[in-house]
C-alpha cells in the first residue's frame, strides 16, 4: 500500500507540472507566431519536450502500478522505455525543422517585431519554470523519486535556454535581427542534446544496464549476520523500479532451511529497507568454499574473477 500511495503522489506532481509546462509551451509558441521570431518558437518547441516527458512519466507510473502477469512476469515498466523512444523520434522531427528554419533565417535575416511586453511574458515563463524546478526538486526528495529529480533537471535546462533567448530578444530589439537565426540554431542544438540523453538513458533500460553500484549492494549484504560473501551482483530496470540478482555465500554446514529462511530472507529485507524502489531481489545461495567463491564465472565472462 505504501508503494502504491507513493506512486499516486508522484503522479499528482507530474500532472501539475505537465499543465504548467504546457502553459509555458503554448505561451512561447503564440509569442513566436505573433512576433515572427523563430527563436521564441524554437524555445516553445523545446518546452514541449518537458510536457512529453511528464506524459511519459505518468505512463510509467501507471504501468508501475500494474501487477506482473503470465504474459509479462517481470512487469510492464519497459513499455515506458518504448514510449520514450517514440517521443525521441517525434522530438527529432522538431529538431530538424528548427535547425532548417534557423539556417534559413541566418542566411536571410528578417525584421522581427519585438516589444517590451514580449520580454515581460518571456520573464513570466522563466518564473513558471523556476517554480516547477523548486516544486519537483522538493517532491523528488520527499518521495525519493529519481523520475521527478530527472524531470526537474530537464526543466532547469529550460531556464538557462529561456534566459539566453531573452538576452537575444533584447539585442534583436536593438535591430540585430540576424541573432534570430543564430539563437534558433543554438536552441536546436539543446534539443539535440535532449534527444541524445533520452536515447542513452532508454537504451540502458532496454539493454538491462547496471543500475545500482555492486559495491554498495555488497556492503549491505555483508552487514547481515551469516552472510559470508557476495558476488555476481546484477541490477536492471530504472532507478525508480529495479531488480537485483546476486549470489550469497553462507556456511556450508548449515541447513538449506536456515540458509534460506533466516539469512537469505534477512538479506532481502536489508535491501528493501535501503532501496525503497527495489521491486524484487533474487538471491542464489552458495556454500562458503573455494568453488562457491569463484562461481561468479557462471554469470560473467570466464576471464573475470
Amino acid at each position: 500500500m505504501e508503494r502504491k500511495e507513493r506512486l499516486v503522489k508522484i503522479n499528482r506532481v507530474l500532472i501539475l507540472t505537465m499543465f504548467l509546462n504546457l502553459s509555458v509551451c503554448l505561451l512561447k509558441v503564440v509569442l513566436g507566431l505573433v512576433t515572427g521570431s523563430l527563436t521564441i518558437m524554437a524555445d516553445g518547441l523545446h518546452s514541449l519536450g518537458d510536457t512529453l516527458s511528464n506524459i511519459v512519466g505518468m505512463v510509467g507510473i501507471k504501468l508501475a502500478q500494474k501487477q506482473p502477469d503470465k504474459k509479462y512476469p517481470y512487469g510492464y515498466e519497459k513499455f515506458e522505455a518504448v514510449a520514450t523512444l517514440i517521443i525521441a523520434g517525434l522530438i527529432s522531427i522538431t529538431f530538424f525543422e528548427v535547425m532548417k528554419s534557423g539556417i534559413e533565417r541566418l542566411l536571410n535575416p528578417q525584421v522581427v517585431e519585438i516589444s517590451p511586453l514580449v520580454l515581460l511574458l518571456m520573464a513570466v515563463s522563466v518564473g513558471v519554470n523556476i517554480f516547477v524546478v523548486w516544486y519537483e526538486s522538493r517532491a523528488s526528495k520527499r518521495h525519493r523519486s529519481e523520475l521527478l529529480h530527472a524531470d526537474a533537471s530537464e526543466s532547469r535546462t529550460d531556464i538557462y535556454i529561456s534566459i539566453g533567448v531573452m538576452i537575444g530578444i533584447f539585442f534583436m530589439y536593438q535591430g540585430m535581427y540576424w541573432l534570430d537565426g543564430v539563437i534558433t540554431i543554438i536552441v536546436g542544438l539543446f534539443i539535440l542534446k535532449v534527444i541524445i540523453d533520452i536515447i542513452i538513458s532508454t537504451v540502458k533500460v532496454l539493454a538491462d544496464g547496471q543500475i545500482i553500484d555492486p559495491e554498495e549492494v555488497e556492503k549491505i549484504v555483508l552487514s547481515v549476520p551469516g552472510a559470508r560473501f557476495c558476488h555476481s551482483i546484477r541490477s536492471r530496470g530504472r532507478e525508480d523500479a529495479f531488480y537485483i540478482d546476486l549470489h550469497l555465500g553462507v556456511d556450508p554446514n548449515i541447513s538449506v532451511e536456515e540458509a534460506h529462511d533466516e539469512i537469505c530472507h534477512s538479506v532481502k529485507l536489508a535491501l528493501e529497507e535501503h532501496y525503497s524502489t527495489l521491486k524484487s531481489a533474487q538471491v542464489h545461495i552458495e556454500p562458503d568454499n573455494e568453488s562457491g567463491r569463484h562461481r561468479s564465472r557462471s554469470v560473467f565472462a570466464k576471464n573475470e574473477s
